[in-house]
């Protein structure tokens, strides 16, 4: 799901939206660059989410007419209003990421409603509170940077590089020369590595693992191997370690039974420099972040209508001060949507907390 997926009727008839996309050229007809096709982005433009004067922090316009143009194309297709129409388009895309949620968690036996979500991307803030609300959950999180948030973890992570050997062999035969020699190899290949890319050797730890499973099974269990030059008691450690992972993981294991190890893995990783923890705003009030009102479209219950709504720069949002919706929270890299019946507030690590209320 994204900005640029389009809104279409398929040939039976039925309402998608996506997989197909505007992609960034020409892109949503909002952007003003010959998009002609309703996209999501373009809904959020018609519902007044989207501020087309305050785009990318004012470094771009946003094409209003352009969008409506193409959205009221869509909402004739569909014998529907502009607005419900818009509404549409949010709202299946809203029920496309909260299905992929529930794929992961729901029908793996976890209860989205005992968390808190978390909203980032450049568009993940703009549905955030109503995916949550889709899935029962609470309580959303949006982190200070939500269009880079990704760019920054990847920028944090530590260096790790991964070195695997195809063994196949069993327990009681196994080749201890072989298998030290394989694990001295993988560390020679990493060391190598890390060292071409400036990292200091001592800042560098190993682990060992190996791919084990009984004989004759068709799937394995990830198990950590001693370090040091393997001898058959160092071994027998982990075939032991393999039994109690085993019957962790299955319940029961087979203590008679012979261990296959079918890959050997050494896996090298190096702590990267971490960013500064964020520092508290200095505003003292929600009304010096307040840039404009405006009217928004909002779906509460079975009523779509128009609302009031306060459109603030999330720079200037005082710390700890929580703020009612709907609203509209606009940034640099993304812009937050708080929809009716939700509060909102900055917190001192930079995160915006965007929460159900009880009303």
């Amino acid at each position: 799901a994204g900005g640029g997926s389009i809104a279409h009727l398929d040939q039976a008839g039925a309402f998608k939206v996506g997989p197909r996309s505007a992609g960034a050229v020409p892109g949503p007809a909002a952007y003003g660059r010959g998009g002609t096709r309703a996209t999501v982005t373009d809904a959020n433009v018609v519902l007044g989410r989207l501020d087309g004067g305050n785009f990318l922090g004012g470094g771009m316009s946003l094409d209003e007419v352009a969008a409506r143009r193409v959205v009221g194309e869509l909402a004739r297709e569909l014998h529907l209003s502009d607005r419900e129409a818009a509404e549409g388009v949010v709202t299946v895309i809203n029920a496309n990421m909260a299905n992929a949620i529930r794929s992961r968690t729901v029908q793996k036996g976890i209860d989205p409603r005992n968390y808190t979500l978390v909203a980032f991307g450049g568009a993940g803030p703009l549905h955030g509170a109503e995916v949550a609300e889709m899935l029962g959950v609470t309580e959303v999180i949006v982190p200070p940077h939500p269009g880079i948030t990704s760019a920054v973890g990847l920028l944090i992570s530590d260096l790790r590089y991964d070195a695997i050997r195809t063994s196949f062999q069993v327990s009681g035969a196994a080749d201890l020369g072989r298998i030290n020699a394989d694990f001295a190899a993988m560390a020679k290949e990493l060391a190598g590595r890390f060292t071409a890319d400036g990292v200091d050797l001592g800042k560098v730890n190993f682990e060992r693992r190996g791919d084990l499973r009984y004989v004759g099974q068709g799937y394995e269990l990830r198990v950590p191997f001693p370090d040091g030059t393997l001898d058959a008691a160092t071994l027998a450690t982990a075939f032991a370690a393999f039994h109690e992972i085993h019957k962790r993981e299955y319940g029961h294991h087979f203590a008679d039974s012979a261990i296959e190890i079918v890959n050997l893995r050494l896996v090298g990783a190096a702590s990267a420099a971490k960013i500064a923890k964020p520092t508290a705003g200095t505003a003292k009030s929600v009304a010096a972040a307040l840039l404009r009102s405006g009217m928004c479209t909002f779906r509460v219950g079975p009523k779509l209508a128009d609302y009031p709504t306060g459109f603030y720069r999330r720079e200037l949002l005082p710390v700890g001060e929580r703020v009612p919706g709907p609203a509209i929270i606009l940034q640099m890299d993304s812009t937050t949507v708080v929809p009716p019946h939700y509060t909102f507030e900055a917190d001192a690590a930079g995160n915006l907390i965007v929460r159900k209320s009880d009303v």
